[in-house]
């Protein structure tokens, strides 16, 4: 019997040496070693739920509940009601700074923090960001215990995960998973494309809460999914922690977003482009043009280069580079790998601050994407075979643009713009010119036909 107990206290201390140095792999080998050496004791079991527990309760303080209402008006009895919202954030020093989602806080009159000890505070809005969906609160509270963070570059494919929430009423919730995709992109949510996939379920009220590895550490903010992949089981995202430390960084000491600028006009590397210039993979991404006096000029980056590193990670397309350059710290040196006649050249620059883009006309606009539109019109709507619809219809489309290379025709019914409607062209124009250069352009049309479909309004990339 003694022997036996010496070989239990033995092997919980691997297991927990294991957990601290974040051997994943070989922890699952020792729990199934010992499930096999002690079938009556469930010692695997109670092993695993023990680490659960532990790191629960090491993330309890931290992870906080967010309210929030906003006054409507009733025209009618001229009186307001409320509108109630909630999700969860995390303490992320001990001064009183919040980070959560901004959809969470979104449209708020008021919103209230509520700490795990039960006392709420009114939180003061420091500064959001609508690509990343990232917002940094502020209470008037000291000495709070803020999260401890990790490194989101180090996630692993099968790490275990858990997904914390505090939705009022209910306490803590924590769902696990594993961390099932890293860089997931071509979502079209916000313009942000570098997060971090996990099965592991969040409820809508955990969104803004952390997603926290087996050492107790943040490595995620999780985040809400897009319209999509609704109804798909097994997907939910989380913001890199990582992304997040600039995104709060910059909040907080500059009230704005500082965004890298490489200053390349760049596309995808398509199954076409592939096979004409020889390339091995339809990886990175191929510069068609360069801004003088930009981060790529001084890098000596050359038209019909291909961007296949940044900064030490290999680029997936052109959505990924775009991101990891519009996060990247303004000044900081980087090394890029571009392939340029069939060899690898290993080029270094320092990333510029993005530009502020000139407002376009919306007549300037609407031609360099090909179209001619107008309003919708109810005699229109029913010559047309559109009664009843709202939207922007086209009027021409240029051959060979944008507008044409997406299939888009005279006649068909712009509907939405990034899943939000649009009903006249001052929408439409107001619509596009929030993302101009920034991402493309998911639209919804319909067709006298009753036919409706979505699609993808290619934009140059600037980057």
């Amino acid at each position: 019997m003694k022997k036996i107990e010496r070989l239990m206290k033995l092997t919980l201390t691997n297991i927990l040496f294991l957990l601290r140095h974040g051997r994943y792999y070989l922890l699952i080998i020792a729990i199934l070693f010992i499930s096999n050496s002690f079938p009556h004791e469930s010692l695997a079991n109670k092993t695993l739920s023990d680490t659960f527990v532990s790191i629960v309760k090491s993330t309890k303080a931290p992870v906080v509940n967010i309210r929030t209402t906003k006054i409507l008006k009733n025209n009618i009895q001229n009186k307001g009601f409320r509108i109630k919202g909630q999700g969860s954030g995390v303490v992320y020093n001990k001064n009183g700074l919040i980070v959560t989602n901004k959809h969470v806080i979104k449209n708020a009159g008021e919103i209230i923090v509520r700490l795990y000890d039960g006392s709420e505070y009114k939180a003061e809005i420091v500064g959001t960001d609508e690509r990343s969906d990232i917002a940094v609160l502020r209470i008037d509270a000291e000495n709070l215990i803020p999260a401890r963070f990790g490194n989101s570059d180090s996630l692993e494919l099968g790490e275990i995960v858990l997904a914390i929430g505090n939705p009022v009423g209910l306490g803590q919730t924590v769902t696990s998973g594993i961390i099932s995709a890293k860089g997931t992109s071509n979502l079209q949510i916000t313009g942000f494309e570098d997060f971090v996939q996990t099965d592991a379920t969040i409820n809508p009220d955990s969104y803004g809460g952390p997603l926290v590895n087996m050492n107790g550490k943040v490595v995620g903010i999780s985040t809400l999914l897009p319209e999509q992949t609704a109804g798909y089981f097994g997907i939910s995202l989380a913001i890199p922690i990582n992304v997040v430390h600039k995104i709060a960084g910059d909040l907080i000491k500059h009230g704005r977003i500082t965004r890298g600028w490489l200053g390349v006009t760049a596309q995808p590397v398509t199954r076409e482009l592939q096979k004409a210039l020889g390339l091995k993979t339809d990886l990175g991404a191929l510069v068609s043009d360069i801004e003088p006096g930009s981060s790529a000029a001084n890098a000596g980056v050359k038209s019909g280069d291909v961007i296949i590193k940044y900064n030490g990670k290999k680029i997936k397309n052109l959505l990924h580079l775009r991101s990891l350059v519009k996060g990247t710290e303004i000044n900081k040196e980087v090394e890029m790998t571009v392939l340029r006649d069939g060899l690898e050249l290993i080029l270094n620059t320092v990333i510029l601050e993005a530009k502020k883009s000139e407002a376009k006309s919306k007549n300037d606009l609407f031609r360099n994407l090909g179209l001619a539109v107008q309003n919708l019109t109810g005699k229109l709507s029913i010559n047309l075979g559109y009664k009843d619809e709202k939207g922007v219809i086209i009027t021409n489309v240029q051959q060979g643009s944008p507008a044409s290379k997406a299939g888009l025709t005279t006649g068909d019914l712009i509907v939405e713009v990034q899943h939000k409607p649009v009903t006249s062209s001052d929408e439409l124009y107001q619509a596009i010119l929030k993302i101009q250069n920034e991402e493309d352009i998911l639209i919804f049309i319909k067709r006298p036909d009753k036919a409706s479909k979505f699609i993808i309004l290619k934009q140059e990339k600037d980057v």
